[in-house]
């Protein structure tokens, strides 16, 4: 009572906060859960990687729920880090082992190979020793060191950049190779940004105090209870299907060919081996037929804005495609190809890596 008495405000903001606490917790199980939290459960863990793997994957996994850190002109690279599976070196490369004494900085030279890509080329959800460059690697004996520069979200404006760059300090590698298709047309951004350059753009216009509002704004919106009421109250608008735009389309499928000869040039002027190759997709109905995914993470779906630009982007990019590409969009094997909805399985990984193998030593 003397409490109550001598400090209301203290004791009814503390009872708020416990209120507050308890609501929280109690509305975590109503959630409905993001297809990044149900790759963390047991259950899925088990079915796509075996249960034999699961301490291994659960920890793969974890060690890349990363986010971000900056990097000037590409805006973004994958934070460096030192796991048991996912080893990423201060330049934003990842190891080709699963022990850091055999990981390489880039250096350039006559026995290196730069690999660029999206996440898929990075290796989300396997480990180290999996990667399209791991396998590369000890499928060509060794002779060259494979630096994996694959960074999640990347498209083809991002890696000839980061290829400008690295040229700027390196000495040019003996080949590059450039795998990449689905986040050209997969964007949930303009189609000539970055995943970032919005949050960029309202950063810098933004004043000191719009920015201390937007932190509380986005920490109350992490709260479980505020995602339930979100979920539940706009739960219908939020899934209203949504149609492709045709002529994003377009401009989307004729940059990523500006792109592709712009690095063609950078190539020839530097005399460096170049690859470029359209990746696999999952946009065909048999895409998933080999591989242990839950139902809900395959991605054939016409009510799936990001599956429909794909699908579009490349039928129109196909139609114009440079015989200079080699065209892996419709590339399969009888063993799993997908650990998720687009990410590739330690063995598809494998089989791609044996197909640019094949060029290489032509």
């Amino acid at each position: 009572k003397n409490l109550r008495k001598n400090y209301p405000i203290t004791i009814y903001f503390t009872l708020l906060i416990i209120i507050i606490f308890f609501i929280n917790k109690i509305s975590k199980p109503f959630l409905e859960q993001s297809k990044f939290e149900k790759r963390q459960i047991p259950d899925f863990i088990e079915k796509v990687y075996g249960k034999e793997n699961f301490k291994d994957y659960k920890k793969v996994l974890q060690e890349q729920g990363m986010p971000f850190r900056y990097e000037k002109f590409v805006e973004f690279v994958e934070q460096e880090r030192l796991g048991d599976f996912t080893i990423v070196s201060s330049m934003g490369n990842r190891c080709n082992e699963n022990d850091n004494s055999k990981c390489f900085l880039p250096n350039g030279g006559k026995d290196e190979i730069w690999i660029f890509g999206g996440s898929t080329v990075f290796g989300y959800g396997v480990k180290n020793n999996e990667t399209i460059s791991a396998y590369l690697e000890k499928i060509l004996n060794n002779e060259f060191n494979v630096i994996n520069f694959g960074t999640a979200f990347y498209w083809s404006t991002q890696e000839r950049i980061l290829l400008n760059n690295l040229l700027t300090k390196y000495e040019k590698p003996s080949k590059i190779i450039i795998i990449n298709g689905i986040n050209e047309f997969a964007k949930f951004y303009k189609y000539d940004e970055t995943a970032i350059s919005q949050r960029i753009r309202d950063n810098i216009n933004k004043s000191s105090k719009s920015r201390l509002l937007d932190y509380f704004y986005e920490r109350i919106n992490r709260l479980n209870f505020v995602k339930l009421i979100n979920q539940k109250l706009f739960k219908k608008e939020n899934k209203k299907q949504k149609l492709i735009n045709n002529d994003e389309i377009d401009q989307t499928v004729n940059l990523y060919l500006k792109n592709q000869k712009i690095i063609r040039g950078i190539s020839k002027e530097f005399e460096i081996n170049l690859t470029q190759i359209l990746q696999p997709a999952p946009i065909y109905e048999d895409s998933y037929a080999s591989s242990n995914i839950p139902e809900d993470f395959k991605w054939y779906s016409s009510k799936d804005l990001n599956y429909q630009k794909v699908k579009a982007g490349y039928k129109k990019y196909l139609s114009k495609i440079s015989d200079d590409v080699l065209d892996l969009s419709k590339f399969k094997i009888t063993e799993p190809m997908y650990i998720d909805g687009v990410h590739y399985s330690p063995q598809f990984n494998f089989k791609i890596a044996e197909k640019i193998s094949k060029i290489i030593l032509e």
